[in-house]
């Protein structure tokens, strides 16, 4: 039984709220969230019952491995100053876009832009600049089955510059980037350039009404709190372990009362660069089309964790982060993790050992404490298709994991 200390009181209605969000099957839906399938992403409902419960609102909202940009969506409509920070390019494209508040006018434009986009899709347009195969971007893009959507998105891509601001082309890459990961990502079969095109336009329609949803949800939480001069939603391209350093420039107001990530999972296999095609081959196409640079491999975006020999890595890496973090939190700082381990038995001891080398103690919630290990555990929701047909390993559970300064 933890000692009195580390232990969160809460009141019923905050308990229930947030252990239902832990526990919730819910698919992913509202506001932004649907722009792009990022892996590993955490509901919205759990980060939304994560900030209402543990922060207030003007209150800042810190995610080192912001991923898609779940945690900084929930913050920016709760009223809480948003900041987050991944290496890879592609989620801080993605992030991003889901977090930039659009005007009438940019979705007006936007949508007229899409309304004729159609028609500039027909095969057999060349585009020079980008169609060479020696192009490492669209690799495995190459084959008759791919081509088609292969040209389709270079046709769309061309014509991006003729929308009139960077905000708006964004967007317009970010519907292309959700609809060629529809029609290419773990596909059994690819569909045809004419279905891509319907798919286009089916994407652009519903992007648009949530970045609406998002606007105006976004300019309502604005009310709630002052800003204290930090911008609203902030999201770095930068190593975990380089944010504290980002924070310290605004002294105590960038200081977060609340750290919600859910970082790599070690020893778990999770593509975060690539696209999966043509029966498992890989492809860094998605980094082609945010026009975002991927200059590492696989074990740089799962810090080095997929082989035995590279767990070493892994925690030195996850220390140098929270050591890091730590000079940026204050005493009333939560650190609220959403984790699966492989092998929970010898890593989880592991990481909590990395937790306390960096100065966090774990603490518990009063009303859960009669689980087996006195911790949230969740079967991962939206599971793929392969990753079901291995049954239930044990890095199909999450577990939710408390910190504080010590």
């Amino acid at each position: 039984m933890p000692a009195k200390s580390n232990v969160i009181r809460l009141s019923w209605h905050e308990a229930d709220s947030f252990i239902t969000a832990v526990y919730s099957q819910k698919a992913v839906n509202g506001y932004t969230h649907n722009f792009y399938k990022y892996p590993g992403r955490f509901s919205p409902e759990f980060a939304r019952a994560a900030i209402d419960v543990f922060s207030r609102p003007g209150e800042v909202v810190v995610d080192p491995f912001v991923g898609g940009g779940t945690s900084l969506v929930e913050s920016r409509v709760a009223g809480r100053i948003g900041v987050g920070s991944d290496r890879s390019a592609l989620a801080n494209f993605v992030a991003r876009t889901k977090t930039r508040v659009l005007t009438k006018q940019d979705i007006t434009q936007i949508g007229d832009w899409f309304s004729t986009i159609t028609e500039h899709l027909t095969l057999g347009q060349g585009v020079r600049s980008v169609r060479s195969t020696d192009n490492p971007y669209t690799r495995n893009l190459h084959c008759a089955k791919t081509w088609a959507i292969r040209q389709s998105i270079e046709l769309a891509i061309a014509r991006i510059s003729r929308l009139e601001l960077p905000r708006q082309q964004a967007f317009a890459r970010c519907v292309v980037l959700r609809t060629a990961q529809w029609a290419l990502d773990g596909r059994r079969h690819i569909p045809s350039a004419g279905r891509f095109r319907e798919k286009l336009i089916e994407h652009a329609d519903h992007m648009l009404a949530g970045a609406e949803e998002f606007r105006r949800a976004a300019m309502a939480a604005d009310q709630l709190a002052p800003s204290k001069g930090l911008r609203r939603s902030v999201c770095v391209n930068r190593d975990a372990s380089g944010l504290a350093d980002y924070l310290a420039t605004f002294g105590s107001r960038g200081r977060p009362r609340l750290l919600l990530t859910s970082p790599p999972y070690p020893g778990v296999h999770m593509l975060y660069h690539r696209w999966q095609v043509r029966g498992g081959r890989e492809t860094p196409a998605p980094f082609w089309i945010a026009n975002a640079a991927d200059g590492a491999g696989a074990s740089y975006y799962a810090m080095h964790s997929r082989s035995p020999g590279g767990m070493d890595n892994y925690y030195s890496g996850m220390e140098a982060t929270y050591r890091s973090l730590s000079k940026a939190c204050s005493r009333s700082t939560l650190v609220i993790q959403l984790i699966a381990f492989s092998d929970p038995s010898e890593q989880l001891p592991r990481y909590l050992h990395v937790m306390e080398r960096c100065g966090f103690e774990e603490v518990r919630l009063s009303q859960h404490l009669d689980t087996h290990d006195g911790r949230l555990w969740r079967e991962v929701p939206g599971r793929k298709w392969h990753a079901n047909v291995k049954g239930r390993l044990h890095s199909a559970q999450e577990v939710v994991l408390l910190h504080r300064p010590a």
